[in-house]
């Protein structure tokens, strides 16, 4: 079935992951500056953001921001 696709129709159907992914992350990293961090230091927390991928910043925003 993906024999037949080429470069191009293979960056178009990973264009929204991507997109979705560098969102995330740029979001992550502007609430980062803002919030209150737990159980790591907020340098820590910049590197999982950057090379976690799509887990790094889900996992910021549920676990490592402090609550108001």
């Amino acid at each position: 079935m993906l024999g037949n696709i080429n470069n191009f129709n293979l960056i178009m159907l990973a264009l929204p992951v991507i997109v979705l992914q560098l969102a995330l992350m740029v979001f992550c990293l502007l609430r980062l500056r803002k919030d209150k961090v737990k159980y790591l230091p907020k340098w820590v927390w910049v590197l999982i953001i950057i090379l976690g991928e799509l887990l790094g910043p889900i996992i910021y925003l549920l676990i490592g921001r402090e609550r108001d």
